[in-house]
């Protein structure tokens, strides 16, 4: 994310406090997850009288600083950012954002003052000194000021030495809590405090740790479309099948990863991702870092395959940061890299492979990072047969007279497979599925995919298995067209087995995007009738398959024997087109579809809702005439002369949808007797389908009556009639 005002793209990011201790450094994600609170933002950050805030490299960190302080600055706040590199030297050469006027004359008002400080690790490349020198010029410019000053300072996670800088800084930079405020000591269960550290007031500290959680869903897709993605949904779909999303996680990844999808329209193989992405993470790509701490790349690659070795082999996930003090979570990285000298173990950690883990220690970017890394030095270790052995012990062990995977050692296969020839041939003869588990089984050549995926499918017909190969998430990275013939061959050898067909059109088919077997989903789609083949193959010929496929199966679908299946037109809805003769389809359909099951969660109404919303306008008066008549359909519940239908109640928050829809629109049509009539109808089904209404209406139509007297009026100074939900209701029979 570039630092420029210009280009910097709002995704409104998120914090999360780093906690003290945990076993993978996600327990604090969880807790906050099972506490449901709200995410910490800026505005939560910039309330906080001290922050100090950690990530690595290209997360955003500089950028996210720059745009608060502006946005500070032009609400007329009192706001200036600094960097810290600077500070040791001059102080008022260091002014980014503001000046050193502005600076003085807040000084000498009663106003309060935001200090934004970028960054630790640029300080401490000259002199390890500069940080603290930094620090403490800043706290005797701001002097008597202290109190009414919001202190915000950001750097790499590695570059922050947690016990000896946080010391620093609240010498320097002091802040009591108010006398009126709430007692400081009922604060966050997550926030980091220095309880453990020898502060002579015992209280706890006024710094809040906090780091960058990692961008994910819609903040990707605004990012996407910001850098010029123009098919955001290919774009996410791409993704999906490399398994990429891990590569998305911080801004500098994801521009890199559009501007290659720009240029090639494609997502390149998880293998190539993850070398690019390792091969990106090692480099320092400021050139005044990389003067300041030369080393090799073969030697800083060396480095990160042997750490990467020890934390997987020691099940340690978490390395430590050097302190000035005595630091003993995690792995201490001169523990393990002997043999370097403590500038290159800092250089090492200081490259964007690494995140904040617990406070005080950094960990690999991400697990697949840390385990190909972990599988790159165990090659490298097969010089001869007395090292195999060793090595192959690690992974394969014999127990009463079976040879089996060590379960512990299972995830460093897929890769290691992949770069040996021998271990690849084992694993295929004892467990062929743990090819589907990880790594990038899409590079091994087409024949050894071919008989794995034969294999595997035979392992699924055995119960003694469980049918575990249909849980792989992974398994679409294995999915290639060249696999067409085989999967082909399966799907007729397999027809009957459920498991099996399903495991092969929804993980291989769809999720594979194999065009070239579209007929054989078609097929599928229409004769199948096992409940999840059937929705594997619809939604592999929605993926996969023409317009006509789906118009096909969608003509015979109607035509069955009714009632028709809710799950299965739930999942045509979802190919359906946007036509009036897609629109009269549908609602024959609803007219034969089985009756909801009040309290049960219904595929069918989800379907709908996402169709209504995408729905041309100029359809949507024919939807509205059509969802009419089925709300009127005999037999009916009876309130006070409004007549709901009982088998087809359950649409009145579709109509309502479309209605709102419309009214948004100022559309004539909400003035005409359906759209009047179906809106005297909606407080009624509102209180007979309330389980299909409620968590809708900010969604839908929730502006009828909240009361329990009627409906009212949607359009602006339009008194619409009223419809009473009182009185005991009645069958009105045909």
């Amino acid at each position: 994310m570039s630092v420029d005002l210009d280009e910097f793209i709002q995704l409104h990011r998120t914090f999360h406090d780093l906690a003290l201790s945990d076993g993978e450094g996600k327990e604090s994600d969880l807790f906050r997850l099972m506490r449901r609170d709200k995410p910490t933002q800026w505005s939560d950050l910039l309330e906080e009288p001290r922050v100090v805030l950690l990530s690595e490299a290209g997360s955003g960190k500089t950028a996210e600083l720059r745009h608060v302080c502006r946005n500070l600055r032009q609400s007329a706040k009192r706001a200036f950012f600094l960097r810290i590199e600077h500070l040791a030297q001059d102080f008022d050469a260091a002014f980014e954002e503001g000046t050193p006027e502005e600076f003085e004359e807040w000084r000498t008002s009663s106003e309060r003052g935001w200090l934004l400080l970028d960054s630790v690790d640029e300080a401490r490349l000259k002199d390890p000194k500069d940080f603290e020198r930094a620090i403490r010029k800043v706290g005797r410019k701001l002097g008597g000021v202290l109190q009414r000053t919001h202190v915000v300072i950001t750097g790499r996670t590695d570059a922050w030495r947690p016990r000896t800088d946080l010391l620093i800084c609240e010498a320097a930079l002091p802040w009591t809590p108010p006398a009126t405020a709430p007692d400081q000591d009922q604060e966050s269960d997550e926030a980091v405090t220095t309880s453990d550290v020898p502060v002579p007031t015992g209280r706890k500290s006024p710094f809040r740790i906090v780091a960058l959680d990692e961008i994910a869903g819609e903040q990707v897709d605004r990012f996407a479309s910001a850098k010029g993605v123009a098919d955001i949904k290919a774009f996410k779909k791409a993704v999906e099948r490399a398994d990429a999303s891990s590569f998305l996680s911080r801004p500098l990844d994801l521009a890199e990863t559009v501007e290659f999808w720009i240029a090639n329209k494609k997502i390149g193989s998880r293998l190539e991702l993850i070398r690019a992405s390792i091969d990106k993470r090692l480099e320092e790509r400021d050139q005044d870092r990389a003067d300041a701490n030369p080393i090799s790349k073969d030697r800083i690659r060396a480095g990160a395959r042997f750490v990467a070795a020890a934390a997987t082999l020691a099940k340690e996930s978490a390395i430590r940061v050097p302190d000035g003090q005595q630091n003993d979570r995690g792995l201490s990285i001169k523990e393990v890299l002997t043999d370097w000298n403590d500038t290159d173990c800092r250089t090492l950690l200081t490259r964007p492979i690494f995140d904040e883990g617990i406070y005080g220690t950094v960990r690999f970017h991400h697990r697949s990072v840390r385990e190909f890394l972990t599988a790159e030095w165990l090659n490298a270790m097969l010089v001869d047969e007395g090292s195999r052995a060793k090595i192959e012990n690690l992974f394969f062990r014999r127990q009463y007279g079976i040879e089996v995977v060590v379960p512990t050692m299972r995830p460093l296969l897929p890769w290691l497979a992949l770069l040996d020839g021998r271990i690849l041939e084992r694993v295929m003869r004892l467990a062929p599925e743990v090819l589907f588990e990880g790594g990038d089984p899409a590079q091994l050549p087409v024949d050894t995919r071919a008989q794995i995926l034969r294999e595997t499918c035979e392992q699924l017909t055995q119960p003694a298995h469980g049918r575990s190969a249909t849980e792989y998430s992974a398994v679409q990275r294995f999915a290639n067209p060249d696999l067409a013939e085989c999967i082909r061959e399966l799907l007729d050898k397999h027809s009957s087995d459920e498991d099996i067909v399903w495991f092969l059109l929804r993980r291989m088919v769809e999720q594979g995007g194999i065009a070239t077997l579209a007929d054989q989903a078609k097929h599928f789609a229409l004769t199948s009738r096992a409940e999840y083949t059937r929705i594997a193959a619809i939604r592999a010929m929605i993926e996969v398959g023409s317009g006509h496929d789906c118009f096909e199966v969608c003509e015979a679908f109607i035509k069955e024997t009714p009632p028709l299946s809710r799950r299965w037109l739930g999942e045509l809805v979802v190919g359906l087109g946007q036509t009036r003769a897609d629109v009269d389809w549908l609602l024959r359909a609803l007219a034969l579809t089985a009756p909801k099951k009040r309290y049960e969660t219904d595929p069918l109404l989800d379907s709908l809702a996402s169709y209504v919303t995408t729905l041309p306008p100029t359809l949507l008066p024919a939807l509205l005439d059509g969802l009419a008549e089925l709300l009127s359909r005999r037999p009916v519940v009876e309130q006070r002369h409004c007549e709901m239908s009982r088998r087809y109640s359950w649409l009145g928050q579709i109509a309502g949808q479309a209605l709102v829809l419309l009214i948004k629109r100022c559309d004539p049509a909400t003035l005409n007797k359906t759209a009047l009539s179906i809106l005297r109808k909606l407080p009624m089904a509102e209180t007979y389908e309330r389980g299909s209404f409620e968590g809708r209406g900010s969604t839908n139509c929730h502006n009828w009556s909240a009361d329990g007297q009627g409906s009212t009026a949607l359009f602006s100074g339009t008194a619409l009639p009223r419809s009473g939900r009182g009185g005991r209701g009645r069958m009105a029979s045909g």
